[in-house]
C-alpha cells in the first residue's frame, strides 16, 4: 500500500523546492495546484483570480484531480499542499467554507488518505509577487491554521525545521523511515 505525505505550511517556505528535490530522488510527487491555477487565470487576463467567488473550489478541484492521478502509485508520494490546505484560506479571510470544502473535510476525516502532514516551517521571510500575495505575518498565521486543521482531523503533524533544501529532504526521509 502506498504511503502519502502532505507538505504544508505558509506560502514561501520552500515546499515547491522540497517537492522538486524529492522528485529528483525518485519519489512520486503532486505539485501545488493554487500557483498553477493563478498563473492560468492571469494568462487569461484575470489579474487577481483569488478574488473570484469560486477560487478555493477551483483550487480544490484541481488538487483532487492531481491526487487522483497518483492513486495507483506504488511509490511513496509527497503532496505540495493537500486538499485540506484551502480551509486555512477560508479561515484567515473570515469566510465560511464552501459546500465542496465541507464535503472534502468529511472525506478526509473518514478516509485518512494522508499518512501524516509535515509542516514546513518558515524561513523567516516571505516575498510577494504576482502569484504569492501574503506577507510574512499572514504566512505564519496560515501555517498555524493548517497545522491545527490537520490535527483536528486526527492527522499526525510533524514540523520540519528551517534549513537548506537538502537538510529538509533528509529530515523528511528520516521521518518516513523511522515511523513507517
Amino acid at each position: 500500500m502506498r504511503k502519502t505525505y502532505v507538505l504544508t505550511g505558509g506560502p514561501g517556505v520552500g515546499k515547491s523546492s522540497i517537492i522538486l528535490a524529492l522528485e529528483q530522488k525518485g519519489y512520486t510527487v503532486v505539485r501545488e495546484a493554487a500557483e498553477d491555477w493563478i498563473k492560468l487565470q492571469q494568462a487569461k487576463g484575470i489579474k487577481q483570480p483569488w478574488l473570484e467567488p469560486d477560487f478555493q473550489d477551483q483550487i480544490l478541484k484541481l488538487q483532487k484531480a492531481r491526487e487522483y492521478k497518483i492513486r495507483n502509485s506504488k511509490n511513496k508520494v509527497f503532496i505540495d499542499r493537500g486538499t485540506l490546505d484551502g480551509l486555512a484560506y477560508y479561515q484567515i479571510n473570515g469566510k465560511e467554507p464552501s459546500k465542496m470544502m465541507k464535503t472534502e473535510i468529511l472525506k478526509l476525516e473518514k478516509d485518512k488518505r494522508y499518512e501524516k502532514a509535515f509542516i514546513i516551517e518558515s524561513l523567516g521571510s516571505c516575498e510577494t509577487n504576482d502569484v504569492r500575495r501574503e506577507n510574512l505575518d499572514e504566512a505564519l498565521k496560515l501555517e498555524k491554521l493548517q497545522e491545527q486543521n490537520y490535527k483536528n482531523l486526527g492527522y499526525e503533524v510533524i514540523r520540519v525545521p528551517s534549513g537548506t533544501v537538502e537538510e529538509r529532504v533528509g529530515f523528511l526521509e528520516r521521518e518516513i523511515r523511522l515511523k513507517n
